[in-house]
């Protein structure tokens, strides 16, 4: 007797069509067919022989890292922003940040497990598992509950709150990691951001401390540079007190990572992660003065909104492109700060 399987139901039948119809990007994010066309036409145009030549050459600078990092720095500077081969950002970025020696100190041996198991303050935890499920929740390593990645992503922030317990944790912690763990393991993850968090070049710590004292300077510093660079935009936001901590605030405690095009987003942290904060800045000011005319003409009530998609609809090279032809210097930062800092002092 030859038995058939009941109908389903319309409910199911719909979900099964919503899920034929889903694409995942290269990158593990969930994509709708609008996307997956664009990736196809931004695939087609990558030249697959130059790709074959930087990962020759990554992997020759990554074996002498050392020589390289020292007495090519001018050469690695600019093999950043041409982009680090995916094959080997892993091993770049952790090379960048010193990480990796820093995890394989004999001294640190185990430190990561035992700050996994350590007890944390029960409002902290309460906060980072409230946050577990708003990290890239379209993305397969991160959208089921108490999958593989939010699993990962708990431990290493509960692991970097037990070791910094004035920082604790802070949402945009989140999106820092989950971008980490989509490139590297459990272990390297926790002592990149411990890099990312105390490293000279980066400083993140200082961002995230209570009162978010170096997010402030950033503030400061875009303002300054809005003035010199889109004085247009600037006089408009002015007028109709459009402050740049509205705006600004996900652009630095995320590192662009809230609402961007990953693969934007992997090019601006390889050069990020190699030259520091100027690359935020120069991102933030190539995107606002590609739209400046747009921007100027809007009403209050349509600005903020439009600020949040300024990256949307544009190629990723063409966005790396147009930042690195904004143009300041270190000193003007430095400056900046030193103004701040004055202007607030006890």
């Amino acid at each position: 007797m030859v038995t058939t399987a009941p109908a389903a139901s319309p409910k199911a039948r719909l979900a099964e069509e919503d899920d034929e119809r889903r694409f995942v990007s290269e990158f593990g994010f969930e994509i709708d067919e609008k996307e997956k066309e664009r990736e196809e036409v931004y695939v087609k145009g990558v030249d697959g022989k130059q790709v074959l030549r930087r990962e020759i050459k990554w992997a020759n600078m990554t074996r002498s890292w050392a020589a390289t990092s020292t007495g090519m720095y001018d050469k690695l500077k600019e093999r950043c922003r041409k982009g680090i081969p995916t094959k080997l950002r892993a091993v770049a970025w952790q090379l960048l940040l010193k990480s990796r020696t820093e995890m394989e100190n004999p001294a640190n041996r185990g430190v990561y497990a035992v700050l996994k198991r350590k007890k944390l303050d029960a409002d902290v935890a309460c906060v980072i598992e409230r946050d577990l499920g708003r990290t890239f929740p379209t993305h397969v390593l991160f959208r089921d509950q108490d999958g593989a990645g939010q699993t990962k992503l708990r431990s290493i922030l509960h692991a970097y709150a037990c070791i910094d317990p004035e920082v604790g944790y802070v949402q945009g912690m989140g999106f820092i990691v989950g971008t980490l763990l989509t490139q590297m393991e459990e272990e390297e993850c926790f002592w990149a951001l411990h890099a990312m968090m105390n490293g000279e070049l980066y400083r993140l710590r200082d961002m995230f401390k209570p009162g978010f004292p170096m997010l402030q300077i950033f503030f400061y510093q875009l303002k300054q540079l809005m003035r010199e660079l889109v004085r247009s935009l600037y006089d408009r936001f002015e007028a109709i007190s459009v402050d740049v901590s509205f705006y600004a605030s996900q652009w630095f405690l995320t590192l662009f990572v809230y609402h961007f095009q990953f693969r934007a987003l992997l090019r601006i942290w390889d050069i990020f992660l190699c030259e520091g904060w100027k690359e935020i800045f120069r991102v933030a000011i190539a995107l606002m003065k590609w739209e400046e005319k747009t921007l100027v003409a809007l009403p209050f009530d349509q600005v903020l909104p439009r600020l949040k998609t300024l990256h949307e609809d544009k190629n990723p090279d063409e966005i790396l492109a147009r930042s690195l032809q904004v143009k300041f210097t270190t000193a003007q930062l430095l400056k900046w700060r030193q103004e701040y800092e004055a202007s607030h002092a006890a």
